[in-house]
């Protein structure tokens, strides 16, 4: 045998040792002793791994003279994993000896080794070792014994031991109190004293098969009777304790009070029989599938649905009684519901027994056990095949009032007349009011901002002081704007219960149209007393300018004429040597002052010309502007009809700014409406003058008004530029709105941009827009296509 290798039957030594003479030497000694000798391993790990590999009975180790410390340290390390270790020393140092003595081995011999006295410590090392392991298992023992007196004692069910006859020979506490008994009552009684009469027959039984052999454990459930005569459920797991002989000594049973889950169980039953019945007297189908698709129980109205007995579904799944689309359908929803649980509502379409097509809603559930695996699916249908025909008209009948309601566009605010909250709007009304009806809903009637047509604020609900008629208001939005409306209210039910409708029309379109129509008739009124009086001035201005013309050529004449009339005077009283005719001529002129008058008169009347000329050029924009033209598009001069607008405008901007014009001399003529464009520029003029005049009052400073004329492509664009105060931000969506404004009471109504607006995008179809920086001005774009009428175009169409 390899020295390597242990055989079985003989006690094995391992020799540490790394003088392979001693070595050798020392095997034979072993061998002949009748032991196996292992190794020799002549260093710590060789040493090591043939104590892991092959665990010997005892290792001799030497303590080598060189490092006595790591003999001592390896045998500590082999004697924990519970191997005797003799010591061996061939130099008596007493310094190792103590030592050695210290790390507790089974044996010290000194080299030379005699036969008897290894025999001897190799015998003592087994006895040793032999008596340690009787120790710890007799501790064992002892630790078991107290831990199954500890668990017999204090386990949470009934233990008990009884005699081959089923007489109690220990019990513990908790079974005694299953019983109702104290503990000294139980022991030495039988079982038979203490089981429920029915369940004796079943008890004799398990116990003749557990003796017989026939079964190593029984378990069972039985009653016992308690001293008050309530009864106890148990679960029982018997045990036969048997001899070497196999003979029963005794027997061992384990009790579980299982009172509680007879109890469920009896209620479940109950509740399962309850439901059978509550399935069977209800009106609505009800069928329940277990994980599958399988059927597993139906009530009778799902029986009559499909025309066929409760028996005959069971087992089925929907693939067999349904349509192949229903059934797909119904295989896709199990998926889903079986995956994610949750409750499931849809509606299927399918043919009861009578071939008639039913409309079902189904409520579907999973059902799982205790440990929340699903275990089928429960559902519920409801026949809404009536309903359906009744709500597929009524929806029609609906859909034509919302039709005729959103075809006038009327808005509708449902209020209840209890709450005065808002119950419900149409779109329309979230449209006018411009919030949502999530919004809406819910909110008090009063949240809606409604102003009387004298500007005053509506507060009280309607309905609830007086009856409202196609009343005109005002309504107030949110972001600023105001709505002109007219509004009537009435009371009707709805879902059987009176509810107030307030119906509401925006006629704001109409309010632009009557500003326009209001507008347009003051200009022509205007224009006509304007070009009347133009006339009027137009026929003095000429006489008086050709009046003024005759003065300044006359007067240049008289001049001449005067000036050689003195001359000639002057020669004559020279001639006749008279100084008195010559100093009286030159006082004559002096008193006269006829110097300043020569010099001063053709100013002036260059200046009254000018004046003339000034009122004529005047009168003939005025003639102009106020005649501009029909309702038909027509070629115009835009640079001549702002030159126009600016003359006219005049008074409104030139005590606050100056206008400067940088008009594109090149631009061809744009086809419009004249006086309608000549009111979009004397608007925004206006507005532009209006809007300098605040930024320099009170001081002594003038802005400026740039207007830019250009052409874009096919579109002409005009620019006016300010130098004002700006527009703020929270202003800036709301000015093209009607009766906007920030002027002061008096000096503006809010229907200037709203008019321009309307004029440059929905008669001209160009648009306009803004730029503008708080405290440095703003500019406003007008975008209008140059157009034109094509040969054979219908007069008044436009580009």
């Amino acid at each position: 045998m390899a020295q390597g290798e242990k055989s079985e039957g003989r006690k094995s030594v391992l020799i540490v040792e790394n003088d392979l003479a001693s070595a050798d030497q020392l095997r034979a000694q072993i061998m002949r002793l009748g032991y196996q000798a292992l190794g020799p391993a002549t260093d710590v790990m060789t040493a090591m791994d043939m104590v892991a590999r092959l665990v010997p009975d005892i290792a001799i180790i030497d303590l080598s003279p060189a490092d006595a410390t790591i003999g001592l340290d390896l045998g500590r390390t082999v004697a924990a994993r519970n191997i005797p270790v003799i010591f061996t020393t061939a130099k008596h140092d007493l310094g190792i000896m103590f030592r050695a003595a210290q790390a507790k081995p089974s044996g010290l011999l000194l080299k030379p080794l005699e036969p008897h006295m290894l025999a001897v410590a190799l015998e003592t090392a087994l006895r040793l070792r032999a008596e340690d392991m009787l120790a710890r298992r007799c501790q064992d023992l002892s630790e078991s014994e107290r831990r199954f007196r500890a668990v017999f004692e204090q386990a949470g069910v009934g233990v008990n031991r009884q005699t081959p006859e089923g007489r109690f020979i220990e019990v513990n506490e908790r079974f005694a109190r299953l019983l109702g008994r104290p503990v000294m009552e139980v022991i030495g009684h039988s079982y038979r004293e203490f089981t429920h009469p029915d369940d004796l027959e079943g008890q004799e039984a398990a116990f003749r098969d557990l003796l017989a052999g026939r079964k190593d454990s029984v378990v069972r459930e039985k009653r016992y009777v308690r001293p008050d005569g309530s009864i106890v459920w148990c679960r029982i797991n018997l045990t036969a304790a048997r001899d070497r002989q196999g003979h029963p000594e005794c027997l061992l049973a384990v009790t579980e009070d299982i009172t509680a889950r007879k109890r469920a169980e009896t209620e479940l039953i109950n509740q399962l029989a309850f439901q059978r019945s509550l399935m069977d007297a209800a009106v609505n189908p009800i069928f329940v599938q277990d994980p599958a698709g399988h059927y597993v129980s139906i009530n009778k109205a799902c029986a009559t649905l499909l025309g066929m007995t409760i028996e005959s579904a069971q087992g089925l799944t929907a693939r067999e009684i349904f349509s192949d689309d229903l059934w797909e359908e119904l295989a896709e929803r199990d998926r889903e519901i079986l995956s994610q649980g949750g409750v499931q509502e849809f509606e299927v379409a399918l043919e009861d027994a009578s071939g008639r097509l039913r409309h079902l809603v189904l409520n579907r559930a999973r059902f799982d056990d205790a440990e929340g695996h699903p275990q089928g699916i429960v559902s519920v249908g409801t026949d809404v095949t009536d309903s359906k025909r009744v709500e597929k008209d009524l929806r029609d009948e609906q859909e034509v009032l919302q039709r005729i309601l959103a075809g006038i566009r009327a808005g509708i605010f449902i209020i209840d007349p209890r709450t005065k909250r808002i119950e419900d709007v149409n779109p329309v009304a979230e449209e006018l009011c411009g919030r949502s009806r999530e919004e809406l809903v819910g909110e008090p009637c009063r949240a809606i901002c409604w102003r009387g047509m004298d500007g005053r604020e509506v507060t009280a609900c309607p309905l609830m002081e007086r009856n409202i008629l196609n009343e005109e208001m005002r309504l107030m939005r949110p972001d600023g704007r105001t709505v002109p409306v007219i509004k009537t209210v009435i009371s009707a039910k709805r879902r059987g219960e009176v509810r107030l409708f307030e119906i509401v029309f925006d006629v704001s379109e109409r309010k632009a149209l009557e500003r326009q129509l209001a507008v347009a008739q003051k200009l022509e009124s205007i224009g006509e007393l304007a070009a009347g009086i133009a006339h009027e001035i137009n026929t003095p201005t000429q006489y008086i300018g050709d009046n003024l013309h005759f003065l300044s050529t006359a007067f240049a004449g008289l001049g001449t004429a005067l000036s050689k009339i003195q001359a000639e005077a002057e020669r004559l009283a020279d001639a006749a040597g008279d100084a008195a005719a010559r100093e009286a001529i030159a006082a004559a002129r002096s008193e006269a002052d006829v110097d300043f008058l020569l010099e001063e008169a053709p100013r002036a009347l260059e200046q009254s010309v000018e004046g003339v000329a000034r009122v004529t050029a005047i009168v003939s924009a005025m003639k102009k502007f106020s005649h501009p033209g029909g309702e038909e598009k027509t070629a115009v001069d835009i640079n001549a009809a702002v030159e126009n607008t600016v003359t006219v405008a005049k008074n409104e901007w030139k005590y606050v700014a100056d206008v400067v014009l940088e008009l594109d001399r090149g631009l061809p003529p744009v086809f419009c409406l004249p006086g309608d464009f000549n009111q979009v520029i004397l608007n925004i003029l206006v507005n532009a003058a209006h809007a300098v005049a605040e930024r320099v009052k009170g001081t002594a400073e003038k802005g400026v008004i740039t207007i830019r004329t250009a052409a874009d492509g096919d579109n002409l664009v005009l620019s006016v530029t300010d130098t004002g105060m700006g527009i703020a931000e929270e202003n800036r969506g709301k000015i093209f709105d009607p009766f906007f404004t920030t002027k002061e009471v008096g000096k503006g109504t809010g229907q200037g941009l709203a008019i321009t607006h309307n004029i440059v995008v929905s008669k001209h179809g160009g648009a306009i827009d803004f730029e503008t920086e708080p405290g440095r001005g703003t500019t406003f774009y007008v975008r209008v296509p140059f157009g034109g009428k094509p040969a054979g175009a219908p007069s008044g169409a436009s580009a």
